[in-house]
């Protein structure tokens, strides 16, 4: 019996554990602001353009921008919506802008180059909790949530390549793919994929390639998690060469 009172209490610390929707919203705008997509002196998307993109509530949204106002990186301006703060000092670590097929190309050779190098050590180094991360990114992923919130998948797409770096151990992998721009969901990108109907199509599809990449990891298979990461990140390439408008 005691051991059953054990295992409840940790399952339900755990969960108490377990980031929060306001949590999401946070992380995720905070993000945006570091990387100086939402540089200082931006006014934010409407708190209802908030609602669509991460697929919450107002409440939720307006709980975020909230605690990042208390921390001191955004103001309410009567009239204007909310305006960042705070963003890059000057000097941080910039990405060149992407401006041209060109830019584009070489930024997806980065990315291969980074994340395949990325997932290879996670494969190798991965730790139990590690792995419960990249699983919840998975789950969360393929969640009711995600399933009626489209323009959310570019947030869980980020989410499920960073626990990916995270259990590399090393932080400056984590750090590096930060600050890498977010070319989907920056620009208007239509949610269709060649030989998809639909944007549920499209999501199912990066899943099952997470999937595949969480089993070459989980099993310690380095080359294997390598593989799979650079053909889904070729996928995107591809994937955004024939919908994101360039220049």
């Amino acid at each position: 019996m005691a051991a059953a009172e054990h295992r409840q209490a940790n399952a339900a610390a755990a969960e108490r554990a377990r980031p929060t929707l306001v949590d999401r919203v946070h992380e995720q705008v905070l993000r945006l602001i570091i990387r100086g997509e939402f540089p200082r002196e931006c006014k934010l998307p409407t708190e209802a353009e908030l609602c669509e993109r991460f697929g919450v509530s107002r409440t939720v949204v307006r709980a975020a921008l909230i605690r990042l106002r208390a921390d001191g990186h955004l103001r309410s301006q009567q009239g204007s919506g909310w305006v960042v703060m705070r963003g890059p000092e000057p000097g941080a670590l910039r990405y060149p802008p992407i401006r041209s097929v060109a830019d584009l190309e070489r930024s997806y050779e980065f990315r291969i180059a980074v994340e395949g190098q990325a997932a290879w050590l996670a494969a190798t180094r991965h730790t139990a909790e590690d792995l419960r991360a990249i699983e919840d990114a998975l789950a969360e992923a393929d969640s009711d949530h995600a399933r009626f919130a489209p323009d959310l998948a570019p947030e869980l797409n980020f989410r499920f390549h960073r626990a990916v770096a995270r259990a590399t151990g090393n932080p400056f992998f984590t750090a590096t793919l930060e600050a890498i721009p977010n070319l989907i969901g920056a620009g208007p990108v239509e949610l269709r994929y060649p030989g998809l109907d639909d944007p549920e199509a499209r999501r199912r599809l990066i899943v099952e390639e997470h999937r595949e990449i969480h089993r070459a990891i989980a099993s310690r298979d380095a080359p294997g998690a390598k593989a799979a990461i650079e053909r889904h990140i070729a996928s995107a390439r591809q994937f955004v060469f024939e919908r994101q408008a360039i220049g």
